[in-house]
Order: C-alpha cells, then sequence, then structure tokens
C-alpha cells in the first residue's frame, strides 16, 4: 500500500486505516463505533471499490437511497445528516492523505541539529545519558 496516496487502495482497507487513525487519535469508542457502522454501509453500497473511483455520484445516490427509506421524522432527517457527515470527514481524510508524502521541499528544512548536539559522540558518553 503506498502510504501517501489512498488512490489505489480498496474503499474497505481505506475505512480501517482511518478507523486505526480515528483510534490513534483518542477519538471515543463510541463515536469510532458509529463511523465503523457508517462507512461499512457506504462500503456495501458502493462495493468495495478502489478510492480512485469513488465519485460525488456515489455518495449522492447513497444520501438519496438512505433519505428515502421506511422512517421519517426528525431523527430520519437527523441520522441521514449523521450519515453525510460521517462519510464527509472520511473522504475530507482521504483527500488529505496525499498530503503526507507530497510536500514541497521549498517550505521544508532540516531544524540545527549540529547547534544543540555535539558533532562526535562517543559510545561511551552515550552509555552515561
Amino acid at each position: 500500500m503506498n502510504i501517501g496516496s489512498m488512490k489505489e487502495v480498496l474503499l474497505s482497507n481505506a475505512r480501517a486505516v482511518f478507523l486505526f487513525d480515528c483510534q490513534a487519535a483518542g477519538l471515543d469508542p463510541q463515536i469510532r463505533h458509529a463511523y465503523r457502522d457508517v462507512l461499512a454501509s457506504f462500503t456495501r453500497f458502493t462495493g468495495n471499490i478502489l478510492v480512485k473511483d469513488l465519485t460525488p455520484n456515489h455518495l449522492r445516490a447513497y444520501i438519496g437511497n438512505l433519505a428515502d427509506g421506511p422512517s421519517e421524522g426528525e431523527e430520519h432527517i437527523r441520522s441521514v445528516k449523521n450519515h453525510y457527515a460521517v462519510i464527509h470527514t472520511w473522504i475530507c481524510w482521504l483527500d488529505a492523505q496525499k498530503f503526507i508524502t507530497e510536500r514541497s521541499s521549498d517550505f521544508v528544512r532540516p531544524p540545527p541539529l549540529t547547534n544543540i548536539f555535539p558533532s562526535r559522540l562517543s559510545t561511551r558518553s552515550l552509555m552515561h545519558c
């Protein structure tokens, strides 16, 4: 898997990485569980396609299908909005993954560590730290 880009990854694998990131970020377990359920439902609806094949039409069709479901009322509307919010968050996260490896070196300079650490450290001096 190319860590910097999720384009060539199946939705189910991208979902797993996203949920792992949510766990690492300390997201509440109940919220992660809800994210997992919504994203699993979305993946079943779209099919386990590659991330690069995901289009806005997939999301529109999913939300439209969900909105036309058997339930009605405020609770149902809130559920549809929550599904949309979770999927939107996930898609934003997917898009942001490309920036992990596509950073411009023009803006990034290594820190001047030579001022902090001596240029020659002996093994003996490291043992006494």
